[in-house]
C-alpha cells in the first residue's frame, strides 16, 4: 500500500466516525416525542373549505423540511471537505497536467500526449507501465491556451 494510501485511512475513518455521529444525532432528534403526542385527542372534523388550504400548507411544509435537511447535508459536506481537505475531481484534474491526445494502438497499449506545466511529454501506455517516449517544450503561445 503506497503513503497516500496509509494517510488517507486514518482521514477516512475520522470522516465515517463524524457522519456516524450526525447521523445518530438527527435520528435521536427525529425519535423524541414531545408531551403533546403522548396525549390522546381527539382531532376535529375537517371541513371542506380549510382541507384545500390544509393540504396546501402541509406540501409547502414538506418542501421547506426537505431544503432545510439539504441544506444540513450539504453544509456537513463543506465542513467535512474544509476540515479534512478534501479535494474534488475539479481540484485534482486542475490545469498542471492535461491529456492532450490519447491514441490506441492495440487492446492494451496506447500513446498519450501529456502536458505538463510548459512541456509535452509523449507516454507509451501499457497494462502495467507508463513509458516517457520524448519531452518537448512549449512555445509560449501554447502555454497560454
Amino acid at each position: 500500500m503506497g503513503k497516500d494510501a496509509q494517510d488517507r485511512l486514518p482521514r477516512m475513518a475520522k470522516t465515517r466516525s463524524i457522519a456516524l455521529i450526525c447521523c445518530n444525532c438527527v435520528f435521536a432528534l427525529l425519535s423524541v416525542r414531545t408531551v403533546e403526542a403522548t396525549e390522546s385527542t381527539p382531532l376535529p372534523m375537517p371541513s371542506s373549505e380549510s382541507t384545500v388550504f390544509s393540504m396546501d400548507a402541509g406540501l409547502w411544509r414538506v418542501f421547506f423540511a426537505l431544503l432545510i435537511v439539504a441544506g444540513i447535508l450539504l453544509g456537513i459536506r463543506w465542513f467535512i471537505r474544509r476540515t479534512f481537505g478534501g479535494s474534488s475531481h475539479n481540484e485534482v484534474s486542475g490545469k498542471t497536467i492535461q491529456v492532450i491526445e490519447r491514441k490506441a494502438l492495440g487492446a492494451r497499449q496506447s500513446l498519450l500526449l501529456v502536458k505538463v506545466g510548459n512541456k509535452k511529454v509523449l507516454l507509451h501506455q501499457t497494462k502495467g507501465a507508463l513509458v516517457p517516449l520524448c519531452e518537448l517544450e512549449c512555445k509560449e503561445a501554447e502555454v497560454e491556451t
